[in-house]
């Protein structure tokens, strides 16, 4: 019975250690992305114009207003997809989530490659998923005990 007792003693303390903790600046460096894309996806419903040429992609035709609109519905759903993760402490999913979510800025960056040449959005769309690659690794990253 002593050894039933350590051995569910040790099942209960293996998921802690790979616990996010609020209090952690891994979570807060975590945080800053699914709440900024929440920003910028609000920003392209309520400033469709504005948001696209900030992206890097200007357009002032507004028969395209839609297509900002539903790019920030899914900005913000990208945000939101994250969140309870994040807040559960779940490291190993918001990882994987986090760093499946790469995919986006980095093909942004290609976007804007391809739309305008190099031009600055560019940095900020590969910025983003290079801190987004150091955090996710910083994600996965386990503790030694």
């Amino acid at each position: 019975m002593l050894m039933e007792g350590n051995t569910d003693m040790n099942k209960d303390k293996e998921p802690r250690k790979f616990e996010l903790r609020k209090n952690s600046a891994l979570f807060w460096f975590t945080l800053v992305i699914p709440v900024g894309i929440i920003g910028l996806g609000i920003n392209f419903i309520l400033n469709p114009a504005g948001a696209s040429a900030a992206y890097g992609v200007p357009i002032h035709d507004p028969t395209a207003f839609p297509f900002m609109w539903i790019k920030g519905i899914r900005d913000i759903c990208s945000g939101l997809v994250i969140l309870p993760f994040l807040f559960s402490g779940n490291r190993r999913v918001t990882a994987i989530l986090f760093a499946i979510s790469i995919f986006i800025p980095f093909c942004d960056g290609l976007v804007i490659i391809g739309n305008s040449g190099l031009e600055a959005p560019l940095l900020i769309h590969w910025g983003t998923a290079f801190y987004m690659v150091i955090v996710a690794a910083f994600l996965l990253r386990r503790k030694k005990t």
